[in-house]
């Protein structure tokens, strides 16, 4: 969710707007609340379709019909007012994320998740096809995927919008990569259009792109008129299905109740069907459920703790195997904090009022300030930053499509890099530099007459952008990777995808030589294709900390891996602690920094958790209880900060810890609001970093008061922070752009 813009409106009907979920062409998208607390979805149409008649009709019989397409997977109607001035519909908020972003984040979907995906997209338009609509924009984006299941959105306005003004005989409606044939062609349309388009979106799940390819709009219209799709990517067991959606006939496609009746699913182990970072993703952006008290209540009001929910069980929840309480936030987030040997925070001062300084180990210690940076700098990036990574006088930025380089002052140090795909690959920690270079993950296609897909590791050069070496393995195909840090001269690098003479998925692991250009090590794991991992690189010592963490059964597992040792476990236990959702899985950085501290292994769940490498025994915890999901440790590693988040306030709660023994050196609260996504720290020149959707904070490390604030351009992606600090500064994105901060703040 983003701030509300200067040009938004502050309420909507009886609703007051919280943030703005998204636009699109018929208008943007508001979080809102009523006085009651509760949250809704509000779409309100653009100036310029409300001033068209023919369209305010048609938008009023449109929301006449949603209410009565009601199904498991609709966002039912709550509200609206099609004669308003500008006309709206609200709809009850579904906390959730959309399958493009979630493609984007955690690699192509495995069949077993792509049949409920299918079963479910085709229960909703079932719903929307016996209401007399059809969709006519089933799409990635617009299908949301919450724990109980996907649900589809925007039902209802691409047809309002047929009739308007702005609809011209014979034009094209729809999303070139996701048009049906008839669509293509300006035919007449019926609900097989929407049966045409969900094979699409399958095919995107499946391989992270359309069945049509990609380039100029009216040449994917093209092909998916006359060409037929490229389905090489579509596990086998669902190919003949896909096929059958995509067929260029209408009447040759399966309905939608047919295609509910081909997926006997049966019913799942106790679990949940989404990626662990995706339930992460998914149970951040139900923070906003929780009405927000007026600030004078909040010291008086002392809330009783939650209740144990009892829930019924329902089909999807026997389908699906969520029993077990997949959304942990209804009962979570009582914050316990204990503490001794506490101190005074003597620099402190409140302004205009003679109170004594508080408690620095006080967890509600405000520690926000009003201070706002100047930028030195922004220079235009065409696309959405991912990550920003650097060594002080180069900085590599990353993106959907590009890799670029740019010195302290912004300007550009070489041509943009491109995979021969549309890599590099997206998933957690994806580029790391160390000693002058950076190191990333492509997938690649060769030229035709083969186009196979080979997965590379890359050394770039950041001062000139030369390619220093290059690794390639004919026996993986990598889907989804990550380099995870460097260590003593050895990069690592995790990932998931297939091996050769080997059935389904594996996930392994490399240990790179920097000097040699060759691997030291490999290890591989058998995956069901519901499995993932997640390795930590420490600033020293011979132990790597490796996560795995089985989908199907619940269960997770961390190891100890020897670098000495061709990376084989030294130890291996179940994970301490309880974690709200994936846990360390969501954590956006897996270096030395991020990962270790006073010659500790740092594991984030339910507390802070420093490990003994040696054995893996908890050397020391903390003792605040709360949803863990950002550390760093200073340069020499002698304090950890941690920060997470606390639901029942909706605040940020940081921590700084003596490394060696947990200790608190100080702690305090900063304001998070309804923005409680992608949470993420950097430490560097003496600064601690602080990252939420966008906004920054530059900590004082010894007191952890804010010297500054900053608001970076929020990312479009759940589990991203594009954010990198040093040399006395700090880079984040910008509108359209990236944009330079000095470390005083100060231009």
């Amino acid at each position: 969710m983003h701030p509300l813009a200067p040009t938004d409106p502050a309420q909507v009907g009886p609703y007051l707007l919280l943030g703005r979920l998204g636009a699109g062409g018929m208008g943007a998208v508001y979080l809102g609340r009523s006085a009651g607390g509760r949250t809704v979805a509000i779409k309100l149409i653009r100036p310029e379709l409300a001033d068209d008649q023919r369209f305010r009709a048609r938008f009023r019989r449109e929301v006449s019909a949603a209410r009565t397409a009601s199904s498991a997977f609709t966002a039912p109607v709550v509200d609206a007012d099609p004669d308003a001035p500008l006309p709206w519909l609200a709809t009850a908020y579904i906390p959730g994320i959309p399958l493009d972003e979630a493609v984007r984040l955690v690699g192509p979907f495995p069949e077993p998740v792509l049949r409920i995906l299918a079963a479910g997209i085709a229960e909703e338009l079932a719903a929307i096809h016996a209401a007399g609509l059809v969709h006519r924009d089933i799409k990635p984006s617009n299908v949301l995927l919450a724990l109980d299941g996907p649900h589809v959105i925007d039902f209802g306005i691409a047809r309002a919008a047929d009739d308007s003004v702005l609809t011209a005989e014979g034009a094209i409606l729809g999303t070139p990569s996701y048009l049906s044939p008839e669509q293509a062609l300006a035919r007449p349309i019926g609900p097989a259009a929407d049966v045409f388009s969900l094979g699409s979106t399958l095919v995107h799940a499946a391989t992270g792109a359309g069945p049509f390819g990609g380039g100029l709009p009216i040449e994917v219209v093209r092909r998916v008129a006359a060409e037929e799709p490229d389905l090489s990517g579509v596990p086998t067991g669902l190919r003949l299905l896909v096929a059958a959606c995509l067929a260029k006939d209408p009447a040759d496609r399966p309905t939608p109740r047919q295609l509910v009746e081909s997926q006997r699913l049966e019913p799942q182990p106790p679990g949940t069907w989404l990626h662990p970072a995706l339930v992460a993703a998914v149970e951040r952006s139900a923070a906003v459920l929780a009405p927000t008290l007026p600030p004078p209540l909040l010291p008086t009001m002392e809330l009783p703790p939650p209740e144990p929910e009892l829930k019924r069980p329902t089909r999807r929840t026997l389908l699906y195997g969520l029993a077990g309480g997949a959304v942990a936030l209804a009962g979570g987030g009582t914050a316990l904090y204990l503490t001794t040997g506490r101190t005074t925070d003597k620099s402190a001062t409140v302004k205009g009022s003679s109170s004594p300084a508080r408690d620095l180990t006080d967890p509600e210690r405000p520690l926000d300030t009003t201070n706002i940076a100047t930028a030195l700098w922004t220079v235009p990036v065409p696309e959405p930053l991912t990550q920003i990574v650097g060594d002080g006088e180069s900085i590599l930025t990353v993106d959907a499509k590009t890799i670029r380089g740019f010195d302290r002052d912004g300007k550009p140090r070489w041509e943009p890099k491109t995979a021969q795909g549309n890599m590099p690959v997206l998933t957690l920690g994806q580029v790391v530099a160390a000693n002058g270079k950076g190191y990333y993950l492509t997938r690649e296609q060769s030229a035709p007459p083969n186009f196979s897909i080979r997965t590379f590791l890359k050394a770039i050069d950041l001062a000139s952008g030369e390619i220093a070496w290059t690794y390639t393995s004919a026996a993986l195909n990598a889907t989804s990777g990550a380099v995870c840090g460097v260590l003593d001269g050895v990069v690592y690098v995790q990932g998931s995808g297939s091996a050769a003479g080997v059935a389904g998925q594996t996930m392994f692991l490399w240990a790179m030589d920097t000097a040699t250009h060759e691997k030291r090590w490999e290890q591989r794991f058998p995956d069901a294709g519901l499995g993932t991992g997640r390795l930590t690189v420490p600033t020293t010592g011979t132990r790597l900390l490796w996560q795995r963490s089985d989908m199907s059964n619940g269960t997770s597992t961390l190891s100890g891996l020897d670098t000495q040792d061709a990376g084989i476990s030294a130890w291996h236990q179940s994970p301490p602690g309880t974690t709200l959702g994936a846990g360390p899985l969501v954590q956006p950085f897996t270096d030395g920094p991020h990962s270790s501290g006073g010659g500790h292994l740092l594991y984030l769940a339910d507390r802070v958790y420093a490990l003994n490498p040696a054995d893996g025994t908890v050397a020391w915890k903390t003792e605040a209880t709360m949803t863990y999901q950002a550390v760093v440790a200073n340069a020499d590693g002698s304090t950890v900060f941690a920060a997470g988040i606390d639901y029942k306030t909706l605040a940020v709660k940081v921590q700084a810890l003596n490394a060696t023994d947990g200790t608190v050196r100080w702690a305090g609260t900063l304001p998070a609001g309804a923005l409680i996504t992608n949470l993420g720290a950097q430490f560097a020149d003496d600064t601690l970093y602080l990252w939420l959707h966008g906004k920054t904070w530059a900590l004082d490390p010894t007191t952890g008061n804010a010297r500054w604030t900053y608001g970076f351009q929020a990312t479009t992606t759940a589990l991203t922070v594009p954010l990198w600090a040093g040399g006395g500064r700090v880079y984040g994105p910008a509108e359209g752009g990236l944009t330079a901060v000095a470390a005083t703040g100060k231009a």
